[in-house]
């Protein structure tokens, strides 16, 4: 009896030392051949796809985005941190997402329109995305006009810089790509293949400028049959682009001008048609650059582009969701609406003589 009693005892005792090693096993880390191994923990969950009608985010890049180093940044996160008035109706949180290593493009289709589209990138200074102020909110509007849409989620935080790449290289190759797609898949649902616009807010600005002057060439080897098409963008919408001058400052009054060398000499007579949005009182990308970029496409011969600066309303107003009261920003949809109308990228445009009434409306939504 007391040898089956030290047994049982035993036997519990080393089940305990089992147990307990395993538990730490699972919860911190192990030893083996002399080095500490710590397990990975569980993937994260999939943020959502928001695409509307629902349908799968398109992952970019199949194996992987180029240059990439993996376990560089943590998790992708998405936080409602960005103001209230988001969403179709407007009653939620407008909301941020962090750390992406993982670029897709969040589709959002509609086909009563001219089979034009829009890749869309929000801003954030290439630090995060205002994923639904400057995302989800914009490929709702474009739908509205009868544009599709494709919200794009490229990689923030801004990756160091690599030699014989330019400056904010991840986000310039996720726009390569993100084009290249659409315009490979256009007939898939229903558009225009020639007709594949891009357009992006502060960060998203610059990211428009440099696919809309980086366009030439791919900065990454060929995936498939995407990178076949031109990623250029049949136009470009310009909103509050941030960086376009050196060191993101306007030079004195009296001193001479020049854009960021992102840019400088890169403007040619090829660049896309192009619109500008801002605000004079814009205390963080300065008005000064959206001028002299125009400035810039009208000395080189690129076709006319179009400007609307308004007198205030700051930076970041996106879709004007966090305003109390309306200001004279916040109709900036329905100039580019005109702009696309003219350029045959969306319905409406007045065959008509104009009249007042006309006038004021614009044959937009109010």
């Amino acid at each position: 009896m007391v040898q089956l009693h030290f047994l049982l005892t035993r036997m519990a005792f080393l089940s305990a030392v089992v147990c307990g090693i395993l538990a730490g096993l699972t919860q911190q880390s192990y030893r083996l051949g002399g080095q500490t191994r710590v397990h990975a923990p569980p993937p994260p969950t999939p943020i959502r796809c928001d695409s509307e009608p629902a349908a799968p985010c398109i992952t970019l890049w199949p194996n992987g985005a180029p240059n990439e180093t993996a376990g560089q940044f943590p998790p992708e996160q998405r936080t409602p941190d960005d103001g209230p008035g988001c969403g179709p109706l407007g009653d939620i949180a407008c909301d941020h997402i962090k750390s992406v290593s993982v670029p897709t493009l969040t589709p959002f289709i509609v086909t009563n329109g001219t089979g034009a589209s829009i890749v869309i990138a929000p801003g954030g200074g290439y630090q995060n995305l205002a994923w639904g102020k400057e995302g989800l909110d914009v490929a709702r509007f474009y739908n509205s006009i009868g544009v599709s849409a494709f919200v794009l989620k490229y990689r923030v935080p801004a990756r160091p810089n690599l030699g014989g790449l330019p400056h904010w290289w991840a986000p310039l190759q996720d726009a390569q790509r993100a084009i290249g797609i659409v315009r490979s898949r256009a007939s898939q649902w229903g558009l225009n293949a020639s007709m594949v616009g891009f357009t992006g807010f502060s960060a998203g600005g610059h990211l428009t400028a440099h696919i809309s002057t980086a366009w030439q060439s791919r900065y990454y080897p060929r995936i498939d049959a995407a990178d076949d098409a031109s990623c250029k963008p049949a136009f470009s919408v310009f909103m509050y682009p941030w960086y376009l001058l050196p060191d993101n400052k306007p030079a004195k009054w009296g001193d001479n001008y020049s854009l960021s060398d992102d840019f400088a000499g890169k403007v040619d007579s090829d660049h896309p048609i192009s619109i500008f949005v801002q605000n004079q009182d814009d205390g963080t990308a300065p008005p000064q650059g959206s001028l002299l970029y125009n400035a810039e496409l009208l000395a080189v011969g690129a076709p006319t582009p179009t400007i609307h600066l308004y007198n205030k309303g700051g930076h970041g107003f996106g879709m004007c969701q966090t305003f109390d009261t309306w200001l004279e920003v916040c109709d900036w949809p329905k100039a580019v609406q005109r702009f696309l109308q003219d350029h045959g990228a969306a319905k409406g445009w007045p065959v008509e003589k104009p009249r007042p009434a006309q006038m004021l409306t614009q044959n937009c939504p109010v």
